[in-house]
């Protein structure tokens, strides 16, 4: 975490940890989903 504001780094760094953020959150939902349907089907 630089104090610097570089826009190629950072900007990468961010869409990077939104493209983590987003698939961790599908598969949360997804495994939830499934155990679901596991659950009451």
């Amino acid at each position: 975490m630089s104090e610097r504001e570089e826009r190629g780094p950072s900007v990468l760094a961010m869409i990077a940890l939104v493209a983590v953020v987003v698939a961790v959150v599908i598969l949360i939902f997804f495994g939830i989903g499934y155990a679901l349907g596991r659950a009451f089907l």
